[in-house]
């Protein structure tokens, strides 16, 4: 493993000075700045003993903060356990077989697998993709918030007013063209 900074691994790679490459980015302007991806490389030495690797960040075009690890394993808390404990709370641990546990089950697990809810403590059946990714929940609570808000200002202006809904109504292709 070569031992350098990752400044001038950068450098040497484009063979780009790095004063052209400063006046170069000064010349821009603020907007075209924004619609850039800027990446951040950390100055450390890249040859640390550490288990886990260095971060660097990356900012997207909408301007979010993305961690981005270079050359390493993917370190995100994505078990349930740790990354919705609130979820994970209402596992249901006699329905689920032994060997699936919150602790090792990750947020994108699509199996279904039986949760109890904490208020009603129904049990039921749902991927735990559609409860931590797609903010489901139980069915009998839910049901009961849908009949209570069922007034006017829970539906939309086309099922509030006939004349707006379309006279023949026409089923559209959902299929993603390439």
């Amino acid at each position: 493993m070569v031992c350098a900074n990752s400044l001038t691994i950068v450098i040497a790679k484009t063979g780009i000075p790095p004063a052209f490459l400063f006046d170069f980015f000064k010349s821009f302007s603020r907007e075209a700045m924004r619609r850039l991806v800027l990446v951040t490389v950390p100055i450390a030495p890249l040859c640390g003993n550490s288990q886990r690797g260095k971060a660097s960040h990356v900012r997207i075009a909408n301007r979010k903060r993305v961690e981005m690890f270079v050359a390493q394993r993917f370190h995100l808390p994505t078990r349930l356990r740790t990354a919705a404990p609130d979820v994970a709370a209402e596992w249901d641990h006699e329905r689920n077989p032994l060997y699936l546990y919150p602790e090792i089950v990750g947020i994108g697990h699509v199996a279904p697998v039986w949760w109890k809810c904490a208020a009603c403590q129904h049990s039921y059946s749902m991927s735990v993709e559609k409860r931590v990714v797609r903010g489901g929940g139980c069915p009998k609570c839910t049901a009961g918030k849908s009949k209570a808000t069922t007034g006017a200002e829970g539906e939309l202006d086309g099922e509030r007013m006939r004349q707006l809904r379309p006279k023949r109504p026409v089923m559209f292709n959902l299929r993603t063209k390439y």
